[in-house]
């Protein structure tokens, strides 16, 4: 039996140069840049916060997205690869719009962080504290902001770790 022209050896090298072509240029535009927009954002050499930073990184600074795992995403920047919580990219989205809820639904579903269920735990969101500062005027909330703009060095917070026994 004969073989169709199409599929001699030429065309058939093309055509998989092509699909490959294909491939690498679908990966390049799906690949994900995220911009930090959280202060005191630190590179860690693994997914966790108990191991030693490799470096600083800058709010703005935009993150080349390898791959994320949880809340974690291992990112590229200025040559090192490394990982940045979640944290840092608080505008990430966490789902894809073509979630079940957001089907269902017809709308987008927000994700809680975890800071935002325990202080709804307690009763305390932002938007709670916003509502409390318009009803109440004349307090004093020069202490919150300072206890809130409080920040502990990543020494600190290592040696804290530490000395504490805690358990990464």
């Amino acid at each position: 039996m004969r073989r169709p022209v199409f599929f001699n050896k030429p065309s058939l090298w093309l055509l998989t140069l092509g699909l490959a072509v294909l491939l690498i240029g679908a990966g390049a535009v799906w690949a994900e840049t995220l911009k930090v927009s959280q202060p005191n954002q630190q590179l860690y050499p693994e997914a966790d916060f108990a191991g030693t930073p490799l470096g600083p990184v800058p709010v703005d600074a935009e993150m080349n997205v390898i791959r994320q795992s949880g809340d974690w995403y291992k990112v590229e920047y200025q040559g090192k690869t490394g990982w940045l919580h979640r944290q840092a990219f608080p505008q990430a989205k966490a789902a894809s719009k073509f979630s079940l809820p957001g089907l269902l639904t017809g709308g987008a579903v927000k994700e809680t962080s975890s800071d935002e269920v325990a202080l709804a735990g307690k009763g305390f969101t932002p938007e709670v504290e916003s509502a409390y500062r318009q009803k109440h005027p004349e307090m004093n909330f020069s202490m919150v902001d300072k206890v809130e703009a409080n920040r502990v060095s990543e020494a600190q917070l290592q040696a804290f770790i530490k000395e504490g026994g805690l358990k990464p």
